[in-house]
Order: C-alpha cells, then structure tokens, then sequence
C-alpha cells in the first residue's frame, strides 16, 4: 500500500515516504495533536488481516514502548485507520549504520562506541524480556546525540505464519528494517540472513543470544568494512554461517586489539551455550577495551632496545597472541624509557581446536630464537597432533610424525622438537622431517627440557621423579628422588642457562602432603634447592621466574647464581590459564624473552552436555568445572560424574530432570571413573588406595561404605562397563597412575570369581563398553600409532575374545552403544561424534 502525502491516519498527515521493508512502508509524518514530526510505519495487508498476529502484535507494541532508553527508537503509539494498521515511532535524523558502511570500516574509537551504545540497549530491552530478532546495520541510525536501535522487538510478530496464499515467506517476514534498502544485489533477504544467528537459521526461537551473535556481527563490519558471512546465494550464505568462521578480524586490520578480535569470536559462536550471554557483558567488556583494560588498546610498533629486558614479547592464547615490549620493563622498575607494546593474536588451524591443557596436551612452546611456534591441537583434517606456526607467517602447519603428541620442547639450537606420543618420548628432526624415539615406557609423561649439552630431562609419568637421557637415545637416569611420605611427584622441569641447574614443581597428591613447591636442582647432584612455593609450574626468563596465582602471571626476581629470589613479588596485568588437573600453567619462553601463555582463568571449565543427532547441544548437563568423566543410568534419569576439585577428584550425582546434584565419595584421596549398576542405585568406581587404585563399589545415596570389588596389586585399575543384567564387569589393568589413560583388558562375574585378560595392556585399550544385549563389546585400541574402535563378540565360558572387527577407519576412542544394540558412537580424532 503506497500513501500520497496528506493522507490521514488518525492524527497522523503523510509527509513523504522514508522507506519499504518486509515489515510495511514507513513515512515521515505530522502529529497534528502536538505539532511535532514522526515516522508512521504502515503494516503490511497480511498482517493486518490476521487478528491473532494484530492482537500480537498490539501487546508486543506495549511492551516495546515501555523501553525508555536514549539508544532506542521511542514507539510512540500504535492505531487502526479503517483497515490500516500502523505504528508510530520518533523521527530520527540521521544516516543508518548500513549507509556509513558503505563508505567503509570505522575506526576503533568509533566502533567500540557504537557498539557500546547498542549493547546498551540491548540490554535495556533483554531485562524487559524483549528480544529484537532483526539486529543489523539498516536498523541502527547513527544521530548526533548516539546510536539509535530501531524497529526494536517488532520482529517476533513476523514469526507467525503468513495467511494461507498470501505468497509471503516466513523468512521474508523477518525482515522489518526502518529504513530498509538491500544490503546486497541479491536483496534484502540474503541483506537480513548475514545478521541471522545459526539457531534462528535452524528455525529455533531466537533469545537474548541470538541478539549478541547480530551484534558481534554488526561488530565485526564495523571493524573491518566486510560482513562477517557472506555468499553468492542465499545457499551459500547460510552454509557459511552454520560451517565456517570468518577470519579474525586482527587478520583484516592489523591495528585490532587483541580483546575485540576475541570478544567477537566469542559473540560468534556457533552453540548458544559457548557464545557471550549477555548484551551487558558485551557492554562492560567493549567499555574495558576502549578505557585499555590490560593492554587491550591499540597495538604499536615494537621498539628494539639495546637491553633484552626492553624488548620483552608476549604471546597468549587460547587463541594465541603476540604481545612484545614493555612489561619487563615495567616489573624492573627501572628508568629506561618503557619500550613499545606490540599484540597479535594467533588462531587455531581452521577446523581444528588447540588443546593447551589436560593430562597429553600442552603447552605451546616458542622457539629459543623466538621465530616459530609449535602446539598441539585436535582436527585441522587429522587427529591429535603437533603444529608449526612461523610468526612471520599467517598459517601453521601440521608436523608430519607427531599422531597423538603432547609436551612439545625445543632443542635450544631451534632444529628439533622433543614431544611425547603414545608411550615413547621422541624428538623431530625438522630439516628431514625424521622422527627418532628415544625412550620407550612413558606413561602420563609431564614435561621434558633439552640443554645446550645435549642433555634431556623429562618427567616420565603422573607419579614419578625425573629422569635425563641424551639426545641420541640411551639408558634413562634418574636425576631427582622422591620422599612418597611427603611428595608425590617432580614435573614440568626447565633448564637454566647454564645447561646444568634447572627447575621444576614437586608436589603430592595425598592429604597432608607437602605443599606444592618450586625447586632447582642440578644435574651434578646434589640436594634441591627450594625456591618458592606455587600451585602450579613456573618458568625463568631473563632474570625472572613466571608463575601463576589466582590466574595472575607472577614475576619474582630470580638470581641463577645463588638460585635464590630476590626484590619484590609483583603481579603483572595477565591473566593466564591454568589447568588444575596437571597443575601446569601453559607458558613458555625464548631466548629474547617471547613469552608464551595461555588467557583465561582456571582450566576444568568443562562441563557434560546433551546434544541430539546433530549435534546441536540441547542443554547442559553438569555444573561448570573440571569434569573429567561422566556415565548415566540406563534410563538416563540420573548422571554419575568425577569431578575434581583442586587437587583431587571425587564422584558425584545429577538429577537429568532438575540438575540436583549429591555427593557420594567423600574420601581423602581420589576418585573417578564412575559406572553405574544395571538398578541405577550403585556405583563402582576407581579409588586410590596404597598408592594404587583398586575397583570399589558404593550405593550412589551414599548410605552404605564402599566394597572392594578387584585390586591388583602394584597395579591400577578401573572400570569399564557392568553388563545389563549385573553379572560381568569390564574393567582395566594397567600402571598409569591417576592418569588412567590405557590398559588391559579384563572381563570378571561381579559378584566375584576368576577373571579372564581379554586384551592385552600392549594393545593399550582406553576404553570398553558391553552391548545392552549382552552380545558385544565395543573397545579402541593402539594401532600404528593410533586409537581404532573394535567391535567383539562377548566371550563364553572360560574363553577369551574370539574375533574382533575393525569399526573406524580413520581412528575413533570411546565407543558407546545405542538402547537397542545395532549403533554404536564414538569420538573421532577430531574430536567429533
């Protein structure tokens, strides 16, 4: 419906037209009532047809009218002329952000005010249960007095559907801009789809979340002057947005602050439940970005000076950033001029995650001369693996030979990684490419550092003194003993620069212990030197050691001579990883002072999910925490899950329905791995007891003390499955400490008898499951190198397994069997379903 000037819609006269939109025809008006001017948007037929949508409609204009705020377009009044429905909103002077685009990016000042202004509101409007659905550049006018959101929360009454042969999409009716030109040469719908999140896509109710993805849309053009997701096709549009992520925007203009750049990814997630949750965080993070907040301001060009203390570098992750200059400077206190801060941040491979904690992680590890980079990430077209990133470079590249590697450490000639894999510690030639074990029997390995002489020291397993061997192979050494009454473990040892001290964390997992502690010790013997105490490992960098407390990045003066510190304890502006399940913190350091770290708080931020067939996560199944294992009932009313809590583990229940969650072991040391019985009312578990674990079962109201079902001594083990109708267990033996990572396989009556070995420990099962039929059971195992689901027949009598059949065919862990018996899931090397 087109309306000529001087028309009459109530009070309202028709000035002239402003726009056209899915949503109707909007006007410039006069309000004959108050002398004043106004936007008259004019419904369009369909809508106005349908009394339940105009009904809708009318109760969601009240609400939005509500929304008093100085960065939202004030809805005036709602009417009915004749069979005219319309809305009546204040005129806003100005050009839309879609308009200001077109010229290009806006400079960081600006985005990061234009972006605030519109969190603002949309914050404002979420705290009063309004969602707007239509977030986009043609819908924020920018005014001499701000930003202002328009059409806000109208879009829901577009949601209904359309009157039967109207010949009007659902997703057209999306689409309500007030001032509304197409955004590209296929139109408006591909314009309104590039702002749309991957739930709304998916035809799921949109929420306060799908407003922050809009909106870390919107940021990213801002910052860079190109849509975030873009295509030839309205196809090809839709697949970018659910398959792929846009480049980083530090990629697109260098001068990004690494904060924005990892603000936005974060707005951009896929999942709903990994994106920003509120319009307010994003508000008070853009604020802490544009007042500096820990460096996050604009990067400058760095300033070599004659001291290496000036010329510090950072780099951190999860993303990984460079960040070189001042700090050093800063923690010396001394009166040279503060050299200049560079930051960059460096991604993940595409397709793939890096995977810089947990017990056969990380952490990245720069080169001595500070130019390359290797770390261990999962996917990227392969499994586990260690990758190589040049720092002049924009991509890394994935280290043939290195499946399943973790620890990566330089030789401090920058020619060769040490790495751990499997049970083998090994070392990468990178000019040939060759890959050469070394020592053999690593079990949970934490650590390894490589002097100037040739010599490496690794931490060979979860609960072990150190050891050195040279580089070329050779008998391993131990070079630290362990008194077990007070500590339970050395690991994470680093070299000083003389090649003969080194340092590294002595700590106990038993109540009492001694608490954790740096040391430095030396390979002529000798006894330890304490250092400090610290929760977690540390690192010496010129002068300095780096540790983390309360995820702060410490600095104490450090003297390699006395191997004493010295001066103040300060605390610098970072906040670093941590991982509480190994009690590492992911840094690393060069020769020229490149520090490597991870950001973030504490690690164990995990959590167990329900996703469906999917793959889309349906909701969240544990509290947030270090989840390190999780098993359900047959019913799947009721989880059983270890979850440690600094320093050790113990098991506790949730009710699926309500998220209720007990506690049921309560022991002083650790536990985990929790089974459930065919009833749902008992749990076996692994317990720690005489320095190995043992098989316990326990009622999971925990109203009965626990029952020793198998221990083995000098041995640890843990369960696998209980069969449906409660009379075998399947469960591991092996000797890897806490770790639990590989065993053998065993298959026992519950209730007690003889057992039966089923798989070798050198075939290094991690995982089994028994089929609910009772017929099967589906396990991985190491072959060449690396994890394979197998599928075998459940023995009879006395026998062992029969036969077994290859299931995966590009590795595959942790099978798990569907109600009926005839499907079977697992991870893949990627870490895919």
């Amino acid at each position: 419906m087109t309306l000529n000037a001087g028309t009459r819609l109530g009070p309202y006269e028709i000035l002239s037209p402003l726009g056209a939109g899915g949503m109707g025809e909007v006007y410039r008006a006069k309000d004959t009532r108050l002398g004043r001017e106004v936007a008259v948007k004019v419904l369009p037929q369909h809508l106005s047809s349908n009394p339940e949508v105009r009904a809708r409609f009318e109760r969601e204009a009240r609400t939005v009218s509500s929304l008093n705020h100085p960065n939202i377009c004030t809805l005036f009044d709602v009417g009915r002329d004749g069979d005219v429905d319309y809305l009546v909103m204040e005129l806003v002077e100005g050009e839309t952000l879609a308009a200001r685009l077109m010229k290009g990016s806006l400079s960081l000042a600006d985005s990061l005010r234009i972006g605030g202004e519109i969190a603002d509101a949309l914050d404002r409007a979420h705290r009063a249960g309004v969602v707007h659905r239509d977030l986009k550049p043609g819908n924020v006018m920018l005014t001499r007095s701000g930003a202002k959101l328009m059409d806000f929360g109208l879009a829901r009454a577009s949601g209904l559907a359309p009157a039967p042969g109207s010949g009007v999409t659902v997703a057209a009716l999306t689409q309500s801009p007030t001032m509304a030109q197409p955004l590209t040469a296929e139109g408006t719908i591909v314009g309104t789809f590039q702002y749309m999140s991957p739930e709304q896509l998916e035809g799921k109710e949109a929420d306060a979340r799908s407003d922050v993805w809009a909106l870390g849309c919107v940021l990213y053009e801002m910052s860079t002057g190109r849509r975030a997701f873009d295509g030839k096709s309205q196809a090809s549009l839709i697949t970018s947005i659910m398959g792929s992520q846009p480049a980083p925007i530090s990629q697109v203009s260098p001068m990004t602050p690494p904060a924005m750049d990892r603000l936005v990814q974060a707005m951009l997630a896929k999942d709903p439940a990994d994106r920003v949750q509120s319009a307010h965080d994003v508000k008070l993070q853009l604020a802490w970005i544009s007042e500096g907040g820990s460096g996050a301001g604009l990067p400058k060009v760095v300033a070599r000076s004659r001291r290496n203390r000036e010329r510090m570098a950072w780099i951190a992750a999860i993303v990984l950033a460079v960040v070189a200059g001042g700090l050093a400077h800063e923690l010396t206190m001394t009166h040279v001029a503060p050299a200049q801060v560079t930051r960059t941040y460096i991604p993940a491979p595409p397709s793939a995650r890096l995977q810089i904690t947990g017990d056969d992680s990380g952490p990245p590890a720069i080169s001595p001369d500070g130019t390359m980079l290797v770390f261990t990430a999962v996917g990227g077209g392969g499994g586990k693996r260690l990758w190589l990133r040049r720092l002049d470079d924009f991509t890394a590249q994935p280290l043939k030979g290195t499946d399943e590697a973790s620890y990566p450490f330089w030789k401090p000639d920058n020619t060769s990684i040490g790495f751990y894999a499997g049970d083998k510690l090994r070392r990468l030639d990178l000019a040939t490419g060759s890959v050469v074990t070394l020592v053999d029997g690593m079990n949970s390995a934490r650590g390894g550092t490589w002097s100037k002489d040739g010599v490496i020291l690794y931490a060979p397993g979860f609960s072990t003194p150190l050891y050195r061997v040279p580089e070329s192979g050779g008998t391993p050494q131990t070079v630290t003993t362990i008194d077990t009454t007070m500590v339970t473990t050395n690991r994470f040892p680093q070299f000083l620069p003389d090649g003969k001290h080194f340092i590294y964390l002595a700590a106990s997992h038993l109540p009492g212990g001694a608490p954790s502690t740096i040391y430095c010790g030396s390979l002529d013997g000798g006894p330890p030197v304490k250092v400090l105490e610290s929760k977690a490992s540390a690192i010496y960098a010129d002068g300095f050691l780096f540790f983390v407390r309360d995820s702060t990045l410490m600095a104490q003066p450090f003297n390699t001579g006395s191997l004493t510190t010295r001066g103040e304890l300060r605390a610098t502006s970072e906040a670093v990883h941590f991982d509480h399940s190994t009690w590492n913190s992911p840094i690393s350091v060069s020769n020229d002072g490149v520090l490597v770290y991870g950001v973030g708080g504490s690690s164990g931020n995990n959590r167990a999910a329900l996703y469906d067939r999917a793959g889309h996560r349906i909701r969240n199944l544990t509290p947030s925490g270090n989840i390190l294992t999780v098993n359900a009932t047959r019913d799947f009313r009721r989880l059983a899950f270890e979850w440690q809590q600094q320093p050790l583990a113990d098991i506790w229940t949730a009710d699926v329905a309500t998220g209720t969650r007990s506690r049921v072991t309560t022991s002083p040391d650790d536990d985990g791995v929790p089974v459930w019985l065919p009833d749902g009312k008992s749990i076996v578990y692994s317990a720690r007891e005489k320095e190995h674990y043992a098989i316990y079962e326990i009622r999971a109201d925990g109203t009965t003390q626990r029952r020793l079902v198998v221990d083995v001594p000098k041995k640890d083990t843990w369960p696998f499955d209980v069969s449906s109708d409660g009379r075998w267990l399947l469960y591991a033996v092996g000797s890897y400490g806490g770790s639990r990572v590989y065993g053998a396989m065993w298959l026992r009556a519950l209730a007690g008898g003889d057992a039966r070995q089923l798989i070798p420990e050198s075939d290094q099962v991690f995982s089994a499951r028994i089929s609910p039929d009772g017929k099967w059971i589906a396990f991985d195992a190491m072959v060449s190198g690396h994890s394979e689901v197998y599928v075998s027949p459940m023995p009879v009598a006395n026998e062992g397994l029969s036969a077994r059949w290859q299931v995966s065919t590009s590795g595959g862990k942790r099978p798990l069997w569907r109600g009926d018996s005839r499907e079977i899931y697992y991870g893949s090397p990627d870490g895919m379903v």
